[in-house]
């Protein structure tokens, strides 16, 4: 298989995007979690309004998709496995 210099850059920035994943994991949950606890002590301390509600719907979507997805996506996984296993398949001399 030979992939080009567009499919090399694409494979190049989804090998950092599924590296990056871990501390991009941490960000989300931390502001996440901020997000649910801001929203229970604006509930606490005024009234549950419009502005509560928002916090709280976006926190609890930041934590459902940061649990739901905490080792990363599969499907790249294990694109970038198949992909680099056949690029260390090849013989030097057939790399560009």
């Amino acid at each position: 298989m030979q992939l080009d210099d567009a499919e090399l850059k694409m494979l190049r920035w989804l090998r950092r995007q599924h590296d990056s994943w871990p501390t991009t994991r941490l960000i989300i949950l931390f502001c996440s979690a901020a997000s649910v606890v801001y929203a229970g002590w604006l509930t606490l301390s005024d009234y549950f309004d419009f502005q509560a509600g928002f916090f709280l719907v976006m926190g609890g979507y930041g934590l459902s998709y940061t649990l739901g997805g905490w080792s990363g996506r599969p499907e790249v996984s294990l694109l970038l496995k198949l992909v680099e296993a056949n690029m260390s398949d090849r013989k030097p001399e057939d790399r560009k």
